[in-house]
């Protein structure tokens, strides 16, 4: 069947998404459809030509056995069209095991900066034992694209292979070489029989000493050494970087300084290759013309500007001639991004990132950058977004999770936050320059949003143990700790660790005026000397948030004025997370002020937004004001809820002899004027072994107006009065006696 050009390339991309899918069996018809009408194509498409055989290189390569000789006839007929792409040389030279030699050196003239031909080079070259050529490609490849991982491995890879070559063979190696591949793959075996060696000069062989001691010792002593040893001795430049990289990879910045000189100006070759022969020298000239050796050297410069000294200046001169030598370098580029990040050039630096990607900063290291960029900005989905693209491409490290849990944070998804802060923080070592302290603080503040008290102390304890005390996030902690203390109630403990931080001068701004409370609040806890009394200066006019509407209470407070703490209280209540507790404060305030009224407003607040809130003590003073109010059906109904509710904190855990409880029924029924009620629990109250004088009195009133004939009950009311020590006024004297009188002729006359 005829078919039209149309027609035979709505085939080839048939034929295309079936091999991507495949399914082979389903291709073999397109394929013949297509191959027999190929004619159709001629050379008047070399576009549509260029797809029929690029279709047919990856349909070969779906076969187990590849037929390299067809595929490189299809590479070919794309050079003859004129449609070849680095693309297709880059797949058939991946076949490194049989790919002719001809196609790289015809590639990699063509590209002579793509890092993926040279890489499948150095990778045949390997397989073909040509150690040192592969050698100087992958060298070749660093030299362009110095944040190239994969070739940094395979370069390692292949050095090791030809140290064991060399050093298994039966001739004699050049010694020079021997260290260049051990001082590459850090072989101390290799390393420590060169310190032996006599052929090496006296100047070199100090950089065999040099990489063994930085292998087998702490970094205090390599320092101690750099000190008292290396830094007045003439070393190689080789000696030097190695030197300057460690105390980069330490962390030691102050030291990059003091080992490098100035670097040397590159001497770049000419790029005049016309066949493949001259194109490995230009290869090699490259690699040692200087070029990546400067940028390294103005990139750990930098570096240490940066992070040690933060020296912008510095930082900006080691960017710019850096990146006149290279304007791609990705390592640099990204130095600039954090650089632009720390000036809150946010739009520029994310475009430097975007820049440094493009140009081989791995896509691990660009991501971990981005997240952190996102997060800077305060982009917490774009974190999320971010981090979730990480976790695809790499396992999570306690970097990715810090920011995945602190962006769920920052959302309110605190459940969400928790599962992964509990996971990294059981899954990854805590090191003390780690994310651990930042993670433990933010669970702390999860779980006393949860009230889960004892982790959020286990918590504290944790994090204080990654600081030294007198470090600024030492006492953050410990500030955060004085308003949990508080908000438990446990006054004392809140004292100390307050007490503390103010007389180190730590204390946070905003957490004087729980400080200063406590100490108006508790007599029993001292006053400091420098603590200033509150004022009405101290009230926030124009208070929003929590912690405003918290202070203002307090303040009120001491100040006396109970009806406005009360208020500022109640509002801070509104916004707090733990908002019972606040309204509970605000209560024991307004009882403090005798405020009826409020104390009502208040606890119909607890009953109806926070019923967490309700305790014996809140319903039991309900109970009470109500009474005070005159409403006793009210008080009544409240008292019998508060029987139900906590029988053992009714019946047994009240004082023996000063029984709040049954004095409010008493006095409840009073107000009902349940009489019957009255007296029992004027019974009940007097049953005690030391009864009040007040009650004693109460019971004998009762008696006169109800028991007026039972001389005997009011003789001995009477009797309790004296016996008791209670003071008695003369006529109550007289009554007494003339009662005992009446009793003696009555009954013992």
């Amino acid at each position: 069947m005829s078919l039209t050009r149309q027609e035979v390339l709505q085939h080839i991309e048939e034929a295309h998404a079936l091999l991507i899918a495949k399914k082979y069996a389903e291709l073999n018809p397109i394929i013949t459809a297509i191959q027999d009408n190929l004619d159709v194509l001629g050379y008047k498409y070399p576009k549509d030509n260029a797809r029929y055989y690029r279709f047919f290189m990856l349909y070969m390569g779906a076969f187990e056995k590849v037929n390299i000789e067809v595929m490189h006839s299809y590479v070919e007929a794309l050079e003859q069209v004129g449609q070849v792409l680095a693309s297709d040389y880059e797949y058939i030279c991946s076949y490194y095991k049989t790919c002719p030699e001809a196609v790289y050196e015809k590639a990699l003239q063509k590209y002579p900066y793509n890092e993926t031909l040279h890489i499948h080079y150095a990778l045949k070259l390997q397989v073909e034992k040509q150690y040192t050529e592969a050698i100087a490609v992958l060298k070749y490849v660093l030299e362009c694209y110095p944040a190239t991982t994969e070739a940094r491995f395979l370069l390692w890879e292949i050095q090791s292979a030809q140290l064991d070559d060399l050093v298994t063979s039966t001739e004699e190696a050049d010694c020079y070489q021997l260290l260049d591949l051990a001082s590459a793959t850090h072989n101390l075996q290799v390393l420590k029989g060169l310190q032996l060696d006599t052929r090496l000069d006296k100047k070199t062989k100090l950089l065999t000493y040099i990489q063994v001691a930085i292998w087998e010792n702490r970094s205090v002593e390599v320092i101690e050494l750099w000190k008292s040893e290396w830094k007045t001795l003439d070393l190689t430049d080789q000696s030097r970087y190695v030197l300057a990289d460690y105390a980069k990879a330490f962390m030691i910045y102050d030291l990059v300084p003091q080992i490098l000189k100035a670097p040397q100006k590159p001497d770049f070759p000419e790029t005049d290759f016309t066949n493949f022969s001259e194109y490995k020298v230009f290869m090699e000239a490259l690699v040692n013309s200087g070029w990546q050796l400067a940028q390294h050297h103005y990139l750990l410069l930098g570096n240490a500007a940066y992070f040690h000294s933060n020296n912008s200046n510095a930082v900006e001169i080691c960017l710019k001639q850096g990146l006149a030598l290279n304007e791609k370098n990705p390592l640099l580029l990204n130095l600039k991004a954090m650089y632009l990040k720390s000036l809150n050039k946010y739009q520029e630096a994310g475009a430097v990132y975007h820049e440094a990607f493009r140009n081989g900063l791995t896509m691990d290291n660009y991501l971990l950058y981005l997240i952190e960029l996102n997060n800077r900005i305060e982009s917490y989905q774009g974190v999320l977004d971010t981090v979730k693209q990480f976790h695809i491409r790499h396992t999570p490290t306690l970097k990715s999770m810090f920011f995945k849990a602190r962006a769920l944070f920052k959302f309110h998804q605190d459940d969400e936050a928790l599962v992964v802060l509990n996971e990294a923080l059981q899954d990854f070592p805590l090191h003390s320059r780690s994310y651990a302290p930042w993670m433990l603080h933010y669970r702390m503040i999860i779980n006393k949003r949860k009230r889960n008290y004892t982790q959020y102390f286990i918590d504290q304890q944790a994090e204080i143990n990654y600081y030294v005390d007198g470090d600024d996030d030492y006492f953050n902690t410990t500030n955060l700790a004085v308003e949990t203390i508080f908000e438990q109630g446990e006054y004392e403990e809140c004292y100390k660790y307050a007490i503390y931080n103010h007389e180190q001068g730590k204390l946070a701004e905003e957490l004087y005026p729980i400080f200063q409370w406590i100490c108006f609040y508790d007599f029993l806890l001292e006053k400091p000397e420098d603590l200033q009394d509150v004022t009405e200066a101290n009230i926030n006019q124009q208070p929003e948030t929590f912690e405003d509407f918290r202070n203002n209470g307090l303040i009120y407070w001491m100040l006396d004025n109970h009806t406005a703490a009360a208020e500022s209280l109640m509002i801070a209540a509104s916004k707090a997370i733990n908002k019972a507790l606040y309204l509970k404060l605000a209560l024991t305030c307004a009882k403090e002020g005798f405020n009826n009224s409020l104390c009502l407003t208040i606890i119909e607040t607890i009953q109806k937004e926070a019923p967490e809130a309700r305790e014996f003590k809140t319903d039991y003073t309900y109970a009470n004001i109500l009474n005070d109010e005159q409403r006793h059906q009210e008080a009544y109904e409240v008292l019998l809820n508060v029987l139900k509710s906590y029988p053992e904190r009714a019946f047994f855990e009240f004082p023996k002899d000063f029984n709040n409880l049954l004095h409010t029924l008493k006095n409840n029924a009073k107000g009902l004027e349940d009489m019957s009620g009255y007296n029992k629990y004027i019974s009940m109250l007097l049953s005690r072994d030391n009864p009040i004088e007040n009650q004693l009195r109460e019971q004998q009133e009762l008696a006169k107006s109800q028991s007026e004939e039972d001389l005997f009950l009011q003789h001995n009311l009477m009797e309790n009065l004296a016996r008791f020590n209670f003071e008695m006024h003369p006529e109550e004297q007289e009554e007494l006696k003339e009662m005992k009188k009446r009793i003696k002729a009555a009954h013992f006359a």
